[in-house]
């Protein structure tokens, strides 16, 4: 039987996490310029590099709040500054922190519109997406590149006026799963006959739909508002 999901909740201070439980963050992106600054100076030279890359203001704003809520949200299972905590980066950019104090603890970050959110496990692979449903989108025009032909069929069984809606969740549970392989985005591979992986699907807020996926059995979950 699958866990239950409790409402959001404003967050501890300090966390445990155990084994088969997953913890959900969610941070607001939309901050003001002052407190973006404080998060700016947890970040490290490659981040910060990575910031000034992006040509957009907006997408280099919230890269650098998401990145400081990473980091502080993480600190907070470590009792670890979050400006020392060091990152190492897989094949397809998914961070994983290094040194022995972290090297139990599983996460992924993902961020749309004005929401952050961040999954965080122990010893198990984990993936997490979020998008923001986007009215002029062109779904099923969408699904016939980039979805295999078993998620093009199952969108095709929505009906026509929720069908939207099933786009983002079939998006969103492929994208998390593919995340926590540490994998790029691939038509062929499908979530839905994956039986090694559990997956959930949620609501982050109005019109921003999540996923979830780990490598292992969950008992609970923990859903956190960051304060």
């Amino acid at each position: 039987m699958a866990p239950s999901l409790v409402p959001w909740e404003n967050s501890p201070s300090h966390v445990t996490l155990a084994k088969s439980q997953v913890h959900l963050w969610r941070f607001r992106l939309d901050l003001l310029a002052a407190e973006a600054a404080g998060l700016q100076r947890l970040l490290s030279r490659d981040e910060l590099a990575r910031a000034e890359r992006l040509l957009d203001p907006a997408k280099a704003h919230h890269f650098v709040v998401a990145r400081g809520r990473l980091r502080q949200v993480l600190s907070r299972y470590l009792d670890h500054p979050p400006e020392e905590l060091s990152f190492a980066y897989g094949a397809h950019g998914k961070p994983r922190l290094v040194g022995a104090a972290g090297e139990a603890l599983q996460f992924n970050l993902s961020h749309a519109g004005c929401w952050g959110l961040l999954a965080v496990a122990s010893g198990v692979d984990i993936g997490v997406d979020v998008e923001k449903i986007d009215l002029g989108l062109d779904c099923e025009n969408i699904a016939t590149r980039f979805f295999s032909a078993e998620e093009t069929a199952q969108l095709m069984r929505y009906h026509v006026t929720h069908r939207r809606r099933g786009f983002y969740r079939l998006w969103t549970r492929k994208e998390a799963w593919l995340k926590g392989q540490g994998c790029g985005f691939s038509v062929s591979a499908t979530v839905m006959t994956d039986a090694k992986w559990w997956i959930r699907s949620f609501t982050v807020d109005r019109d921003y739909p999540g996923a979830f996926a780990t490598a292992g059995r969950v008992t609970s979950v923990h859903r956190w508002h960051f304060v």
